[in-house]
């Protein structure tokens, strides 16, 4: 794929992508180790001798000290040998917020192909092992975790396929062994490299010796002339045997561990239209299948629902991690610290006696939950439509509301189902569209649920962080109504973003993806009361005043008042139901017509 984000670019990158504390958020709990038979499982194939390890691979046999160990690593191991798949790069490390930088980190990377020794530069599709070294034990071991996983955030990032990654850290002469995949991040008992060398280089000398496959890698998408395409075995449309993607990505999701979700748009060989999507999803195995709720909608004649062309489990973590016993995750005890939070003086933060000789154990406590399986899918879908920051009139943008509400209704009312994720990710713009036709429709059932199974689903909260209703934030069971709040919510998301990504720095919509669920609740509530509904209408862009009695009627039709206050309740009657869905769908109409 061209045009991944390269090593040089790392800072600016990553501070926009994944801060650390979103990182450490997303990790924590997610933690198992130290795992018995991790050596084996991943290295029991490559033996070694003592003093050093035989053939193409022997170097000195005394290790090195911990300030002599990036030098030497250059020196005797980071170049291509014979037989080796591919050669390590080392460069300096980055700084995390509020960190003082000392020098003493280095992050090495496992690169294949090999590049020449000139290019400084180094493309993350190609970086196969990661690892992070620090010359002194005393640095926060959860610091340098998360530089080791800012790292495999970029690789999966620019390998979205990619199955799980080794790596490893280094403090001082401990080194402890990592795997990283979708379900969190896993690692061996730690050990000194000084007392136990021979081992050291065997792990180190393996990884350039290993197969695609011990490598994680999954080589699913591939490359010829044509492009970039995958192969699929498909009864439903044999047609769709082989598809060529589009060289970036049109949706992805920035998480480490999760579902890791990308989309593409394809198209057939014998064609130059973008005709189909294209999604790779790890999804929760408890998670009903998007397939299965994709039928379902067609069945039923669900109004503006997708086509589902093609859909294959291909992998789980559950098989990838098998041979491993698992036990309760862990998570980061007294030095899991709020990175918003800190101020200049840290340094009585970072400072640790001395190194612990148990690695993750030492700095971490169980929790209890335990590992959570994925499952890779492949799945296939039509039509293509645009991005809905792409709306190129108010009158497009208010046609694309009202059908995908139109949708969402019949969703709900004709297949029984509540998609439970309004976003402006999951609303897409179709073109040249038929009279009676929607010009805009709801994607992305990953979060829905069937009406039937309502009662026996757990009260998870769902959804995406800042379009996230009220009842939600406050653990109510999800309703039809919620997710017409969220509608509201990407509304005025939209328009007052105006096309950027995130909302202008002085908007208070900003404050809608920060703080605990209670917090987030309490601030929306303050925010569609009267006056606080009033403060962020005054954020309208001048092109949009037209729009403003739209969304202080839809706020009125959606949070009533009851005894002086907004009621953020749900009756769920059929007349309830009927009025609140017409409400909405009226007040569109109505601005439709005068815009028209």
């Amino acid at each position: 794929m061209d045009n991944h984000p390269r090593i040089d670019h790392l800072i600016a990158s990553l501070a926009s992508a994944t801060d650390y504390q979103d990182l450490l958020d997303n990790i924590d709990g997610r933690m198992h180790g130290p795992m018995s038979g991790f050596i084996k499982k991943y290295f029991g194939n490559f033996q070694h001798e003592a003093g050093g390890v035989s053939g193409p691979y022997a170097v000195p046999p005394a290790a090195p000290s911990p300030d002599n160990f990036p030098h030497w690593f250059s020196d005797n191991v980071a170049g291509e040998r014979d037989g080796a798949r591919g050669s390590w790069r080392i460069s300096s490390g980055d700084v995390a917020p509020g960190h003082e930088s000392d020098g003493d980190d280095t992050r090495l990377l496992l690169t294949m192909p090999s590049q020449p020794n000139f290019e400084i530069q180094t493309r993350w599709d190609h970086v196969q092992v990661i690892g992070q070294f620090y010359y002194r034990d005393s640095v926060r071991h959860q610091d340098g975790l998360l530089r080791l996983c800012r790292s495999a955030h970029q690789v999966f990032a620019s390998q979205p396929t990619r199955l799980f990654l080794h790596g490893f850290y280094i403090r001082g002469s401990l080194i402890e062994l990592w795997v990283f995949d979708r379900s969190g991040l896993y690692c061996s008992d730690p050990f000194d490299i000084r007392k136990d060398f021979p081992q050291f280089l065997t792990v180190i000398h393996s990884y350039q010796r290993m197969t695609d496959q011990e490598l994680g890698k999954a080589n699913i998408i591939q490359t010829d002339k044509g492009g970039s395409y995958v192969t699929l075995v498909s009864e439903m449309m044999p047609s769709l045997e082989k598809l060529y993607l589009e060289n970036q990505p049109i949706a992805s999701h920035e998480d480490l561990v999760g579902a890791g979700t990308t989309c593409y748009r394809a198209r057939m060989p014998d064609s130059i239209r973008w005709d189909y999507v294209l999604k790779f999803k790890w999804r929760w195995a408890r998670e009903r299948p998007e397939d299965e709720l994709l039928k379902l909608a067609k069945k039923n004649y669900a109004w503006g629902a997708v086509s589902l062309d093609y859909y294959e489990e291909v992998e789980s973590t559950a098989n990838l991690r098998r041979g491993l016993r698992w036990g309760r995750s862990r998570k980061f005890s007294s030095m899991h610290v709020d990175f918003r939070k800190r101020d200049g003086n840290i340094e009585g933060q970072q400072q640790e006696v001395a190194c612990n000789a148990d690695g993750l154990v030492g700095y971490t406590e169980e929790t209890y939950n335990f590992f959570q399986n994925r499952i890779l899918t492949c799945i296939v879908t039509s039509p293509v439509g645009r991005p809905l920051h792409t709306f190129q009139s108010r009158l497009e943008l208010l046609q694309v509301f009202r059908d995908a509400i139109k949708c969402h209704r019949s969703l709900y009312s004709d297949a029984k189902i509540l998609h439970q994720d309004i976003s402006p990710g999951n609303i897409i713009i179709l073109d040249g569209q038929d009279e009676g036709k929607p010009q805009g429709i709801l994607i992305d059932l990953d979060s829905a649920i069937e009406l039937a199974e309502e009662a026996e689903t757990e009260h998870d909260i769902i959804g995406t962080r800042p379009f996230m209703a009220i009842g939600v934030l406050k653990s109510e069971r999800h309703t039809y109504r919620h997710d017409l709040e969220s509608f509201l919510y990407v509304l005025l998301w939209t328009i007052i973003t105006n096309r950027a990504e995130n909302p202008p720095e002085t908007s208070k919509l900003r404050q809608w993806s920060s703080g605990d669920w209670d917090e987030l609740a309490a601030r929306k509530s303050l925010d569609m009361d009267q006056d606080g509904f009033q403060t962020i209408l005054g954020e309208f862009p001048p092109e949009f005043d037209s729009l403003k009695p739209l969304a202080e009627n839809l706020r009125q039709v959606i949070f009533p008042l009851r005894a002086g206050v907004i009621w953020t309740g749900t009756d769920s009657s059929p007349e309830a139901v009927d009025k609140l869905y017409d409400g909405m769908i009226r007040a569109f109409e109505d601005v439709i017509t005068s815009e028209a």
